[in-house]
Parts: structure tokens; sequence; C-alpha cells
């Protein structure tokens, strides 16, 4: 078929513009540590990095702690993840001892690797490129460690080595051991100045660091002295002007209590807050990320996604196929989700949604990606028509008997995620939906109709707009499920850890929650729901984005 060939052509040139090294949806996982220590711990989160197949390992310093302790690190390494295995490492304060050995060590795993390329003085100031990933490390504030400057023009450094990549539709991480003391939540001071965080900034590069013990990561922000946020979304966009800022210092070493915070913080995991040891993980594709920190008892207390805005912005017309007859099925990979490309009425390429059984009958995917891979072949949206003149689903006919027969309600379950919907009319006439946990869903007999996001939007386009069917929650946490228990603010306990949050309203508006202890939360009266991570991201998604009530 024609198009297959134009499409490929339209993917290669996309792949080449972007700097992806292998196909285009080949997305590099890297896993990032510090303050690792040479114990149980550390070789737990080594397995851990090994365990979720981890392509590429960045360790922001702080590495054996002790003398004649890098060989030992250097074999858990080996031992957990494999000799060949790629791992960046910057400089901490604490390879006082032996840093020479240390970056022997370093430099040798690096030379075994073809797909690792530094540049520079490595770990100490280096620019090193992975896959589709940028990384300069600095040594800012390391005044322990002989042979290392901890001011040698960093700043200006980090903003040459950016300034000298010809394409800025990569990804940049700006890796560094030690802190300002805002950008921490333990109680570590101001150590490296600010003129680096603000040549990253400028870069729109990720800042990496260790060095407090902990776990902490800021909103997106435009400048760091300041902490002046852009947004507190969990889908932050990074751009020259944008970026943010977090510690992964649980790599092994003692995790300390919460001494310091702001509301410039968007999540921040301490022994204050329960927290073990662990790792933040970022699987990176062509313009999106998907981020989480996971810790080795399997809680993840923070995730967040990534769009690479030089890539989203960028000029679209060299890869957009020009042939009259480039039609053709695009396959979801972020989502079960197939669209139809075609040209629209003003001869740009556009697309809309298909099911699965109208896309089996047009051949099948010609091509897959994730939103940003779709947007960059056909930038315009649901302004074309379906090729298939009835899309029919597995929930049609139960559409059609529910909506014919029924006034009142009825459940509706998503094929495309684990969810249930009550779907009723508003009271102004129009069907509507509202999230209803399992527990009321079969209170309420039953999914009926189910279906993805576009057949519920299709049958009930007022979302959120109806009440919840089943009764408030009461009771303790054990009685409770998860569920909204009212529009002012309540108690959330976490059933797959010992922890209490409160749920309430942001500025802006959108539900987040804080940490809260037993005390707190017996002072407002209890628990009124329960569930896991998942079940509270999807009642409270901004993540310690309010104020401590009790405080």
């Amino acid at each position: 078929m024609k198009h297959r060939n134009v499409l490929a052509t339209a993917l290669l040139l996309a792949a080449t513009s972007i700097g992806v090294i292998s196909n285009v949806n080949a997305g590099v996982k890297v896993a990032f540590i510090g303050d690792q220590g040479n114990n149980s711990n550390s070789r737990a989160v080594l397995t851990l990095v090994a365990n979720e197949d981890t392509d590429l390992l960045l360790i922001q310093g702080d590495l054996g702690y002790a003398a004649n302790a890098a060989k030992t690190w250097d074999a858990n390494i080996t031992n957990a993840l494999g000799k060949d295995f790629p791992v960046l490492t910057v400089v901490g304060n604490h390879e006082n001892f032996e840093w020479p050995t240390y970056k022997r060590l370093i430099q040798e795993r690096i030379d075994r690797n073809p797909a690792l390329d530094c540049i520079g003085d490595t770990g100490v100031k280096a620019l090193c490129q992975f896959a589709n990933i940028d990384v300069v490390q600095v040594a800012s504030g390391i005044t322990e460690v002989a042979g290392v400057n901890p001011d040698d023009n960093y700043a200006e450094y980090i903003r040459t080595s950016y300034s000298s990549l010809t394409s800025n539709l990569r990804w940049r991480i700006c890796s560094w051991h030690k802190n300002q003391r805002d950008m921490q939540p333990a109680s570590k001071g101001n150590s490296t100045g600010w003129e680096i965080y603000d040549a990253c900034l400028d870069a729109g590069a990720i800042i990496a660091m260790a060095h407090a013990h902990a776990y902490s990561r800021t909103h997106l922000l435009s400048n760091f002295s300041e902490k002046t946020v852009v947004s507190k979304s969990s889908n932050m966009t990074l751009k020259p002007g944008q970026s943010f800022a977090f510690v992964s210092g649980l790599g092994g070493r003692d995790v300390v209590p919460q001494e310091h915070g702001g509301d410039w913080f968007a999540s921040i995991y301490t022994a204050s807050q329960g927290a073990t040891h662990g790792a933040l993980f970022c699987t990176f594709e062509i313009a999106t990320a998907d981020c989480y920190f996971k810790a080795i008892d399997g809680a993840i207390p923070d995730s967040f996604t990534l769009t690479l805005g030089a890539a989203v912005n960028q000029d679209v017309s060299q890869l957009s196929p020009t042939e009259p007859d480039s039609e053709f099925v695009f396959s979801r990979t972020d989502v079960d989700e197939y669209r139809w490309i075609d040209f629209d009425a003003e001869g740009q390429l556009a697309s809309t949604w298909i099911d699965s059984n109208c896309a089996e009958s047009l051949g099948g995917p010609a091509a897959s990606g994730d939103w940003n891979t779709l947007i960059a072949l056909a930038p315009s949206s649901n302004n074309i028509e379906s090729p298939c003149d009835v899309q029919t689903t597995s929930s049609d006919d139960a559409e059609s008997a529910v909506t014919d027969s029924r006034d009142g309600g009825y459940v509706f379950s998503r094929t495309d995620t684990s969810e249930y919907r009550w779907i009723d009319k508003t009271t102004d006439g129009r069907w509507g939906s509202v999230w209803i946990d399992e527990t009321c869903a079969n209170y309420m007999g039953g999914a009926v109709v189910s279906g993805n996001w576009e057949t519920l939007s299709a049958q009930a386009p007022a979302f959120d707009a109806i009440e919840n069917p089943c009764p408030i929650l009461t009771g303790s946490a054990e009685e409770s499920s998860p569920g909204r228990f009212n529009d002012i603010g309540y108690v959330f306990s976490r059933t797959d850890k010992e922890e209490f949050r409160w749920i309430a309203r942001d500025n802006d508006g959108q539900w987040g929650s804080i940490w809260i202890n037993r005390q707190c939360s017996e002072l407002l009266g209890g628990p009124r729901a329960s569930g896991d991570w998942f079940e509270l991201m999807r009642e409270a998604p901004g993540f310690d984005s309010i104020p401590n009530p009790c405080l």
C-alpha cells in the first residue's frame, strides 16, 4: 500500500529531527538515585533499579561513605545490573576518601558502553549523551574532595554545553550533588549558589540532585531563587525559562525527617512521611516522559508527566506527507486508541478517532506512537470524517437499549481504564456522568454499558455534572471506601501503608492532599474515606498542594 511508504518516510524524518537513535516508539528509562553507601538498603535500591527495566542509572553523588569502599560500591552495581550497564555518576562530598578510584571505575564503565559518550572531566565538569538525553555534570560547592574545584565557572559551562548542541529537541538534565536550602526538604543549607540553577533554567533542563537524604520535587518554576511557580499541574512542559528540580537522595543511606518546606514543592517524601529508600524513574519518549518515585517497599509517593516543549512547538511541515493518498490508521501507544489520518478540507493532515473494528477493516495500523508523535504527523484533530459509515462498539446495542428504555441512570464501565461511571440526566435534561467506586457500581446493579472514553463522552457529554448515587461514606477507615466525601475537606486513610492525608481544594479550586499525623486526623474527625495510592491520586491529584490544617 502506497501510504505505508509515505508514512515510513515521514516517521523517519520525525525520528531524525527529534534525535531518536532507534525507533520512534522506543522510550529510554532512567533511574535517579544518590546518597548510597554499601549496605543492604543500597543493594535493595539497585535491585529495584534492575527490576524496573532501567536503561540508564544516574547517581548524584555520595557513593561509598568510607575509605576503601569504591570497589565494593562498583561490585554492588555489577551484581545488580551487570558489568557493562550504563551508569553516570557525579562527585559528592563523601567521595573525599578515594575519588580517583571512583572516577577510574566510572570512566571504565563509560568506556565499556558504546551508547554512552562523555567529554570533559567525568563526574566533575562533563557533557554526556545517551540516546535522546543530554546530561551536564558539575561539582558546585564540593569543597571536601581533593582536586575538585567547588567554583569552576560551572554556570557558564552549562550554558556553553547546551548552546553547542545542534538540536533542542532532546531531553536535557543538569546533574550535581549539593543544594540550595530552598531546593531540599531536610536540614541542608545554601551550598551551590543560584547561578547554576539559572543556567539550567535557561536551557529548559531538569535539575537532578541528592545530598539531602530524602526525596522532593518542585512544581514547574520560572525562577528558582524566587520560587516562582508556573503551574501546580502534575503534567509539566519543559522549555527555556521553565523547569523543575528534584532531590532523589534515598539510595541507601539513612532517611532524614522533613525540616523545610514551601508551597513551591510538589512532593516531599522524608522520614516524617514514613519514607524508605527508593529511586525516581523517568521513561523519556520522543516528546513526553512518565515519571514516578518508587520505594523498595512498593510505595509510589510521587508521579508526574513531562512534555518537551520544543518538540511540541516544532515546525511539522517537514513531517507531513504531501501525496493525496496518504490516509492511514494510527495506533496510539500511550492509550488504547486508533486514529484515522487523512487530509482535511484545507489540505492539512488531520486525525479522527475510530474504533478497533473500523481500524481492522482499513487494514490495521500503518504506524504507532504516543500523542505527541500523532500531532507531529497530523496536527489537526477531529475535523475530518470517519472512513467507516457506522462505527460499532461492543456497547452500541446496550447503549441503545438503555437510552431507549430508561429515564433514570445506569452504571458504565470503562474499557480503556479501570473505572466506573454513573450515567444519569442532569437538572437541565442532559446526559452526564460521575465517578463511582466498584462497591457503588455493584450496589447500583453492575455495569450495563461498557466502552472507552469516546463511547462515554458520546453517551454522557456532561462530565461530573451529576451527583454520586451512593450514600455519603461514613464510619471508620476500615468500613469506608474511596469516593468524594464532601466538598469542604476530609481525612483520607491509605490502605497500602499507615498514612493519613487531608484532602481539600487548593487555591486553584483543584483537589489536593497533604500528609497529617494521627493526632491531626483525630482532631479533624477521623478518616472518612480510604484507599491505596492510586485511589488517593484519583481523588486528589494535587500531591502536597494544600497547607496542613493542623499547623
